[in-house]
Formats: C-alpha cells, sequence, structure tokens
C-alpha cells in the first residue's frame, strides 16, 4: 500500500526551491497516510508482541505446573514410603515383643514351672495349641458319634449333658458342625484366640491397618488418574478393556503388600489365613492382595474345607480375586 501510494504520488511531488511555499494540503495527505500507516503497523506489531509473550508466558507456566506436579508426585511417593517402612518397623517390634507365658505345674516337685516363648517362638506355641486342639475335636467328634449311636446304652440325661458340653466348649453344636464341616476350622481358631487375645489382637490389628493404609493409596491414585484421563489431561489407553495405567498402579502397590508378606513366618500366615474369616474387612484386604498365596495348602487345619475359605466374590462393584494356595508337591517340583 505504502508503495502504490508513493508511486501515485511521485508525478506529482518535488522537492522545492528557494522561497516557494509548501503545498499545505500535499503534504498533509502524505503526512496523515505516513502517519496512519506507521501506527497501525506499530500497533499491530505491538499486538502481535503481546500476543507472543503471553504464549512465552503460558508455556513457561505449563512447565512450571508440570514440574510442581512431579515434585508433588515425588513428595508423595516419598511420604508415602517413609510412612508405610515405620509401619512395618513397627510391625516388626510388635512380633519380637510378642511374648506368652506357659506354666506347668511339677507334680514330682510340688511346684509350677514358668516358661516364657517370645517372638517367632510363641507364634508356634499357639499353632501347636490349635493343632492340639484340632486333634482333640476330632476325637470329640467321634465320642459324640459314639453316644448319638444304637451302640451307646447311656442314659439321656448323660447323652445330652454330653452334648451340650460339646457346644459349650466350642460354642457350635455337632449338628451345626455336620451339617456345615466348615466351621470345625473356627471353632478351633475361636478357642486359640480366646486363650492367646493379648498376643494376637495387638499383632493382627496393626497388620489390618497396614493394609488399609496400602488400598486407600492406591484408591487415591487411582482416583487422580480417572481424573486427570476425564478432564483431557491426559489420554487413557485401555488393552483388553483394562485401563494400563490403572493396571500399574494395582501392580505398584502390591509390591509393598509383597513386603509385608516377606517379613511373615508361615507360621503367621497360617494364623493370618483363620484370624481373618472372623474379620470381613480384613480379610477383605488380605485376599485383595492375596498376602497368603505363600501358604501351603497341606499346612491348613482341613485343607479340602479350609481353601473354600478365600473363593472370588463381588464386593459392591468390586470383584476380589480367588486365592490360589498350592501343595507342597506343586511348588517343589522335580
Amino acid at each position: 500500500m505504502s508503495y502504490i501510494f508513493i508511486s501515485k504520488i511521485s508525478t506529482s511531488v518535488r522537492l522545492i526551491e528557494n522561497g516557494e511555499q509548501l503545498d499545505q494540503q500535499l503534504t498533509g495527505i502524505i503526512g496523515d497516510f505516513i502517519g496512519g500507516v506507521i501506527g497501525t503497523v506499530w500497533s499491530f506489531a505491538g499486538v502481535i508482541l503481546f500476543f507472543l509473550a503471553l504464549r512465552l508466558q503460558s508455556k513457561e507456566l505449563s512447565l512450571q505446573l508440570e514440574e510442581m506436579k512431579s515434585t508433588r508426585n515425588v513428595f508423595q511417593v516419598q511420604q508415602f514410603e517413609n510412612t508405610f517402612f515405620n509401619l512395618l518397623k513397627t510391625q516388626n517390634d510388635i512380633r519380637q515383643s510378642t511374648e506368652l507365658r506357659d506354666e506347668n505345674f511339677n507334680h514330682i516337685q510340688g511346684e509350677t514351672n514358668t516358661t516364657y516363648f517370645n517372638g517367632n517362638a510363641a507364634f508356634e506355641k499357639i499353632r501347636g495349641f490349635i493343632n492340639q486342639e484340632k486333634d482333640k475335636l476330632d476325637k470329640n467328634i467321634k465320642a459324640i458319634e459314639y453316644i448319638l449311636s444304637d451302640d451307646c446304652d447311656w442314659e439321656e440325661e448323660k447323652k445330652s449333658e454330653n452334648i451340650n458340653d460339646f457346644k459349650e466348649y466350642y460354642t457350635v453344636s455337632y449338628n451345626e458342625l455336620e451339617n456345615n464341616p466348615s466351621l470345625k476350622s473356627k471353632a478351633i481358631f475361636k478357642l486359640a484366640y480366646n486363650q492367646y487375645s493379648n498376643q494376637l489382637s495387638h499383632y493382627f490389628r496393626n497388620l489390618y491397618h497396614i493394609l488399609l493404609y496400602i488400598k486407600e493409596n492406591e484408591e487415591l491414585e487411582l482416583s487422580q488418574n480417572f481424573q486427570e484421563e476425564f478432564t483431557g489431561e491426559k489420554i487413557g489407553i485401555y488393552i483388553n478393556d483394562e485401563n494400563v495405567k490403572g493396571k500399574e498402579i494395582k501392580r505398584k502397590y502390591k509390591k509393598y503388600s509383597h513386603f509385608l508378606q516377606a517379613q511373615m513366618s508361615g507360621t503367621e500366615l497360617f494364623l493370618l489365613f483363620y484370624n481373618v474369616l472372623f474379620f470381613k474387612k480384613a480379610k477383605k484386604l488380605v485376599q485383595y492382595y492375596d498376602l497368603i498365596e505363600n501358604l501351603n495348602v497341606d499346612d491348613l487345619l482341613y485343607p479340602e474345607l479350609d481353601v473354600n475359605f478365600y473363593q472370588e466374590y463381588q464386593d459392591g462393584l468390586e470383584i476380589i480375586p480367588k486365592s490360589d494356595l498350592k501343595k507342597r508337591d506343586e511348588i517343589l517340583k522335580i
């Protein structure tokens, strides 16, 4: 436009001589045009520079937000792991400080001998008590079967007395056990828990809170991931209808449950297997993280019956997978 304007007026514009007056109208037009063009150009350039500055600031702000988000994630991981490993240390301290006192009366010496069991030895002692009660229950069941048979010539009052004593001791009747044999293991462990509640309750309560802490953080991260995908901050990738990032998050937190499991002995897993049968929330977490996967089927009280305690089930919208326990022969294949 400037070129066309100058070329058009070049035929009527010339240098003036001394004493000659300017053509005010012509020079005014030229000045107005040049001023208008330059002003517009500079205004337009200012708008572009302002836009570029905003764009640069937006990029810098985006980078700062990404850096802050990355820093926040690192901080959250560090905070979680610090708390988790402190809880793990507390659990180990509880295990080592667990003490069991066993008193036996010595008839020869006429005095009571006291033996103390600490740490893993205390849990082994409790497991031994459970195994003794299992043998005792099996014998008592056979005794009740005899009482109810035609071979027994006892009086009805004596029969009823023995049957009532059985129910009072095991808090479950013979008929209930006969109709539902899986109750035998629960009845036996209940005896052990009542006997050693001081040792078991503290240990399993802290264990439950460790698993709950892992699960709460897992759900929080899954929720954040879903929100970011829903708002378009990140793209969700699905393989076989399963969110890849969600699967990665679950795998990460299951790794922490493996750290917990690695510190537990076979006896602790054995006691855990039966303890959580009485506590629905704890059982869900144990089964969700498959904390008992390294427990051998052969170590259970009634293997064929007890494995059915950990079948797959649905809790709300969540599927709790089945726990597949293996036999020693399946693990130690030649």
